[in-house]
């Protein structure tokens, strides 16, 4: 007899996924939310073929054992000490990726390099970019110039740090999952898929924030893993209450949501462990771990409140956090102007000016439905900060008004990080920008290739520019940021059936899910949001693959 369960799950995920793939999905795409007959057809055919597929999943990924297997690759590492172990497979993926730094050199200027590197010449003034990065942007660049006469010379240096930081976060990765007694098959496919994805060398010398904000996203979940699993272990060594504080802020320092996601996670875990402690009476034991985990939180804010003030360092604009407000009121506006009234269209003028024109429509403000950049451009924050009150105020009433418009504004906007069909925003960055789009802010930098070694060059390019892995089915999915949704989404299925689910296996998971939640507030879908989410999918092998406990999931019959 098939367990209800398994059959349950996979109707419910199934479901889910084709309504995401042939139905809502395609709307958003094309911007059409009409519902269609073609539909039907669309999401019955999707529904069968991926009930069969996640029944299959669930029946048999739980049962998935690497015995022999580990024996053999076990048997081989275990000649190394420890130690030298942890520094090979940190040497091997840096190596891994100097083919990438000798084309690039000094690394890939795009994204936000134009107006960083002039802030970090002529001043950081604004938060606006995290200050950290930018002044790391400003000692290098500096440094390059007065040595060896070129910012390009310094911006290398910093490519070849961010290549150290991320593999080493990389490394220690793989032996937090190998302490936790992760399959020795999967960690050396872990392994190898840090040093050789592609995404990962392009990144890791790619002067955005990005990139040191992802290596210290991953240390964090290292120790969070660890503070999860072994709680009273980890807070017992004074290596661990040092280094927490250190990974916890410059997480935070390098990207200006950081702050939310590290606040979540303990937030969250204190909730689903506040019961137990209490029980078992060790309160007092919760005391010092409190106080480590408080003060990256201090540190920060002194750093973003009084040591900017005392700089003249200004916050950025709150605009950058209401990127789904302003879309979706820009969009009540594009679809809903004629129902609105004098007194709504003044008040929402009062907040968004007009800009250019939208899809033919004879009045709208600049509104591009799969990205928030344009229509933040135009929001008017003054007006905002004189009444905060008074905009959510007006906010909800146009989305209690226009709730539909509301929701599709969501939809569209996130639209790459949950339909695997759509790859507008699925690129990684390779190609510089043009060399005089620096002269406004600084010198023209360019790429001074150390070594071109045109097959290198050829494959990067290939993948980060060339849409031909777009008609590849199936493989596709794998380099979209959707991918990274819906493997959460899996994570927590294969989970939940674990002996006690909410303290031991759901925290696993919060930073994904703070990850994940960020996300959807970014401005536009891009792959590099999803990235740290990609890279930390394989904290789930602790629960999935976890040794010498079956899953309920795999008893199929009664």
């Amino acid at each position: 007899m098939i367990k209800a369960s398994r059959v349950v799950l996979s109707l419910i995920v199934s479901f889910i996924y084709s309504l995401a793939y042939a139905v809502v999905g395609p709307m958003a795409a094309s911007q059409d939310f009409g519902l269609h007959k073609s539909f039907i057809l669309s999401f019955a055919v999707c529904f069968l073929v991926c009930f069969i597929v996640n029944y299959i999943l669930f029946t048999f990924v739980p049962r998935i054992r690497f015995d022999k297997a580990d024996a053999r690759i076990s048997g081989f590492f275990e000649r190394f000490k420890p130690r030298t172990l942890f520094l090979c497979t940190w040497l091997f993926i840096f190596l891994c990726w100097v083919p990438a730094l000798l084309v690039t050199f000094p690394g890939v200027l795009s994204y936000d390099i134009i107006s960083q590197s002039g802030d970090a010449i002529s001043g950081i003034s604004s938060n606006h970019h995290p200050v950290l990065h930018t002044w790391l942007l400003s000692v290098f660049m500096k440094f390059g110039k007065a040595v060896f006469g070129t910012y390009e010379s310094g911006l290398g240096f910093l490519s070849l740090l961010q290549m150290v930081v991320l593999s080493y976060a990389f490394t220690r990765f793989i032996f937090t999952l190998k302490k936790k007694k992760v399959s020795s098959l999967l960690l050396l496919i872990v392994t190898l898929f840090f040093a050789l994805w592609f995404t990962n060398a392009v990144m890791a010398v790619t002067m955005v924030k990005d990139t040191l904000h992802a290596a210290f996203f991953v240390l964090f979940v290292c120790h969070f893993t660890e503070i999860v699993t072994s709680a009273s272990e980890y807070f017992g060594s004074l290596r661990n209450r040092v280094l927490l504080p250190i990974v916890a802020f410059f997480m935070l320092a390098t990207r200006n949501n950081g702050l939310h996601i590290y606040l979540f996670c303990f937030a969250i875990l204190f909730l689903l462990k506040i019961v137990g402690v209490i029980r078992s009476g060790k309160v007092k034991k919760c005391v010092v771990p409190a106080l480590v985990v408080l003060i990256p939180v201090v540190v920060f804010k002194l750093y973003s409140g009084p040591f900017f003030a005392r700089l003249g360092i200004v916050q950025g604009d709150i605009k950058e956090a209401f990127c789904v407000p302003i879309q979706q009121l820009q969009r009540v506006d594009v679809i809903n102007c004629a129902e609105l009234t004098p007194e709504e269209k003044a008040t929402l003028e009062s907040y968004i000016v007009d800009a250019p024109q939208w899809m033919g429509y004879d009045r709208q403000r600049a509104y591009d439905p799969f990205s928030a950049d344009p229509a933040k451009g135009w929001f008017y924050t003054y007006q905002y900060d004189q009444s905060p009150k008074a905009f959510w105020k007006f906010y909800i009433k146009m989305g209690l008004k226009f709730p539909r418009t509301y929701i599709e504004a969501f939809l569209s906007n996130t639209l790459d990080f949950w339909y695997p069909g759509h790859y507008l925003w699925s690129y990684v960055m390779y190609d510089d920008y043009p060399a005089e789009d620096f002269a406004l802010f600084t010198e023209p930098l360019t790429r001074r290739s150390l070594v071109m070694i045109k097959p290198v060059d050829d494959y990067y390019r290939s993948l980060c520019l060339s849409e031909s892995w777009r008609n590849i089915p199936v493989v596709r999915f794998f380099f979209v940021p959707g991918f990274s949704a819906w493997m959460l989404l899996y994570m927590l299925i294969f989970s939940w059936r674990k002996k006690g689910f909410f303290t031991k296996a759901l925290p696993l998971y919060l930073p994904h899910i703070a990850q994940f939640g960020i996300m959807l507030l970014c401005p536009i879908a891009s792959f590099r949001y999803s990235w740290p989410l990609f890279l930390t999918v394989p904290v789930a092998f602790i629960m999935i693959f976890e040794k010498g406990k079956e899953n309920e999931l795999t008893n199929s019959a009664e």
